[in-house]
């Protein structure tokens, strides 16, 4: 069973629709990386999942309960760590968590091994008896994680998790997310694309709040144009075989060529740019076998593995695989 599902939500103030029928769900110990350009109705999605705002229309499940229909307990279920979330200033870390363990329902013996468990996990031990508003904006976020996990909970929703964290924070702050997820599912949205490769397993992307993409991150990526290509140049023996030699290649089953060019002074150097097929891993292994068999020459290879930003172009621009799931 899924511990993340949404059945066709959607989000409408009058004629605008922010969000449009949005499907999808998420297992155990998977981590879902949220994207979508500013406004495509990401934190607007992640408000009807926790509960915090109605749909318009369709359904959010958290645990297999319907958050509308069961909302205290689908939350006691949920962990969420919003954008820029508040915290009262005049109070102390350790009183905020322990306020937090108390709307939880965490007293005595459990509120105290919670409140232990989240000051190791995140990191706190050195600020727990400062007050919220003289905490720099890396431990802030810090404390904000910590009160939602304090319960430990099947489902985590986090919006932009590791902002305003320095290098070292941020890779703490994912291995724990990656910790986090082997006790149930967790959605990060952000707006920086190297946390998809760090810490996801699977992506949604939204745009003007319809979906334009769910799938795995090599799914992601296979949508740039030349998506882990392999460029290689090679000298022929004969520069008059050249044509046979691009028949040759093309005969090639797990090689996809995206292109063929002849150069070279007398036109004896073949450059291709090719990637998979589909039909297996490493075509470059094809490639070369070849030209061992052919006695053609190596003169470079060169890899290219598609950019994250260069995907999230072109799904933004709408030339993505819109619903793929």
């Amino acid at each position: 069973m899924s511990v993340i599902r949404a059945e066709e939500l959607t989000k409408q103030y009058g004629s605008k629709v922010c969000v449009d029928r949005l499907s999808f769900e998420l297992e155990k110990e998977c981590v879902l990386g949220f994207i979508g350009p500013n406004g495509a109705g990401k934190t607007t999605t992640m408000r009807m999942l926790c509960g915090i705002m109605p749909p318009s229309s369709g359904r959010a499940f958290v645990g297999g309960l319907d958050v509308t229909s069961f909302p205290v307990e689908a939350k006691r279920l949920l962990g969420y760590l919003p954008e820029n979330a508040p915290l009262p200033g005049t109070m102390t870390v350790e009183g905020f968590l322990k306020y937090c363990g108390n709307m939880r329902g965490l007293f005595g013996k459990e509120l105290k091994t919670a409140l232990e468990r989240v000051t190791e996990e995140c990191g706190l031990s050195g600020v727990l008896r400062e007050e919220a508003e003289a905490l720099s904006k890396g431990f802030r976020r810090r404390v904000c994680l910590a009160q939602a996990i304090m319960h430990q909970p099947e489902a985590l929703v986090l919006d932009e998790p590791t902002d305003g964290l320095d290098p070292n924070q941020k890779r703490e702050i994912r291995a724990l997310i990656r910790e986090l997820s082997r006790r149930g599912a967790v959605i990060v949205s952000t707006h920086i694309l190297e946390e998809i490769d760090a810490v996801c397993d699977r992506v949604l992307t939204i745009c003007g709040g319809k979906k334009v993409f769910h799938g795995t991150v090599p799914e992601f990526r296979s949508l740039a144009p030349e998506s882990f290509s392999v460029t290689v140049c090679v000298k022929l023996p004969d520069a008059a075989k050249s044509s046979q030699a691009r028949e040759e290649l093309r005969k090639l089953d797990k090689v996809e060529f995206l292109s063929m060019e002849t150069g070279g002074k007398e036109g004896e150097n073949l450059r291709m740019i090719f990637r998979s097929s589909g039909k297996g891993e490493a075509p470059e292994k094809e490639v070369f076998a070849l030209c061992a068999a052919r006695n053609w020459e190596v003169l470079s290879v060169r890899t290219k593995d598609a950019g994250l930003d260069e995907v999230f172009s072109v799904l933004a621009s709408g030339s993505g695989e819109e619903g793929k799931a």
